[in-house]
Order: C-alpha cells, then structure tokens, then sequence
C-alpha cells in the first residue's frame, strides 16, 4: 500500500509541472533520444509566471548575453513572486528526476547511472556532495536582446556530470523576434576533438532538427555524449530569449 501511495503523490505532484502532458510514446529518436511538449503548462499558470517573470537586468549593451537565476535564489529570499518559488521548488524535487528517467526508459544511455532507492537528492546551492548525491536546479535563464545576429552558444555538449536537460521557453506574445530555436545535431563520424568544448567544430557535427522558441514549450532530454543541441542564429532584436531550466546532476561524470 505504500509503493501505491507514493506513485499516486508522485503522480500528483507533477500534474502542477512541465511534464503534466509528457508521454513516453512521443519520445523522439533521432538525432538522440528527445521529447517535445507544447502548451506543457497549464495556460492560466504559464500566463502568471510570464506576468511576474524578473526581466532582464544585465548590461544595456550586452549583445546575446545570458543571465541566469538558480533555484535556490528563489526560494531563500523574498524578492520574487510566490508562483516563482512555488515553481521552481515543485522543479527541483526527486520526482522531476524519477519521471524524466521514467519518460525515457528503453532510450536512456549507458552511461546513466542506476539511481538507489536510498539515493540523497538537494537544491544545488542549498545542499553539496557530502548532503547529496544529486543536485537538483530549475534555473531561470534570460538571454539579453541581440544588437548583432548570433547565437549565446552553438553546439556543445552539457557538462558531463549532468543527468538530463529540460527547457521550458518563455516566450512573450509579443515577441517578434526570429530564430532563437533549439537546434538539434548528430556527429558526422563519431565523437571527436574536446567533448567539454564551449562550442564544437562545425565540421564534426552536423544539424538534424530544430526546436522552434515558442511560448510554453518543453524540451527534455537524457544527457549522453550523442546529445549534441545549440542555440540557432537570432537575428537582432529588442527582445530577450528566456527559458526555464530544469536539470538535475551526479558528482561524477556519465562520459
């Protein structure tokens, strides 16, 4: 009765989240495991959090410059709205984690770790290695206006200690701005040259897709050393490129 309890808690719990509407059948393959969620949040809840989003606050003439805000500012100190801290609190549970590793089950790489019942997890920030085994964080990110066409950062690879990566887009309505998609790659002939490369050789890579920056749209993947993503070309605009990011990482590396 117990097991049965906690997954209808579990269950519960994310009905409030980013992955009320993600189905493992709608899990992509190529160019690596991924999943795509439109509308991810409930409509009335993603309008309030872009009501009271925090702007951007960086230099006037930071061109494509990013900005973030970690989990644990949100909720240690009251500067923000409630529905900001309730958020990225409900972000950086254990079953966030459980139901990304849920959601690719079959895709996930084998460098995954298998994560113990007993398995500590902490808000990073908030608890380090000796509290935790995982770091959790749900990360506002807030790209500053681009003066010049260009990209905060083109294709890499997430730091290697990462489990998955979740994004959640911000995007105003009106926000006119072009480009500013996920884009999504594979490698030409294998992994090669510096995999923790702020930016990997084009030349070895090659893009297979491109997840549009739209308003409340999710993208979700497990981290692998095929997981290759970068941000496409924005041409300059006045708006920012804003998104929620979710991720949760181990003390030592996957790859």
């Amino acid at each position: 009765m117990q097991d049965i309890n906690a997954n209808v808690t579990g269950q519960r719990l994310l009905e409030r989240t980013i992955f009320a509407h993600a189905r493992a059948e709608d899990v992509r393959t190529e160019p690596f495991p991924h999943l795509v969620v439109e509308n991810a949040l409930d409509a009335d809840l993603f309008a309030k959090l872009l009501s009271t989003r925090p702007p951007y606050c960086g230099d006037a003439d930071a061109d494509n410059l990013r900005a973030p805000t970690p989990a644990w500012v949100f909720i240690k100190t009251e500067l923000f709205d409630p529905i900001w801290t309730d958020f990225v609190t409900a972000h950086t549970r254990p079953d966030i984690t459980h139901a990304v590793r849920a959601l690719f089950k079959g895709h996930l790489a084998e460098t995954q770790p298998d994560l113990p019942d007993d398995c500590r997890f902490g808000v990073d920030g908030q608890a380090d290695w000796r509290a935790a085994d995982v770091l959790c964080d749900a990360r506002l990110e807030i790209i500053s206006p681009a003066l010049t066409a260009g990209s905060h950062r083109k294709a890499h690879l997430d730091t290697p200690n990462r489990l998955f990566t979740a994004l959640l887009y911000l995007r105003t309505p009106d926000d006119t701005s072009v480009g500013g998609g996920l884009n999504l790659f594979r490698w030409k002939s294998g992994p090669k040259g510096r995999l923790d490369a702020f930016e990997l050789d084009e030349n070895d890579i090659e893009c297979v897709t491109t997840v549009p920056y739209r308003e409340n749209t999710l993208v979700v993947f497990p981290n692998s050393v095929n997981a290759l993503h970068g941000c496409e070309v924005r041409q300059p605009t006045d708006h920012d490129r804003a998104y929620v990011f979710i991720t949760a990482e181990m003390q030592h590396d996957l790859f």
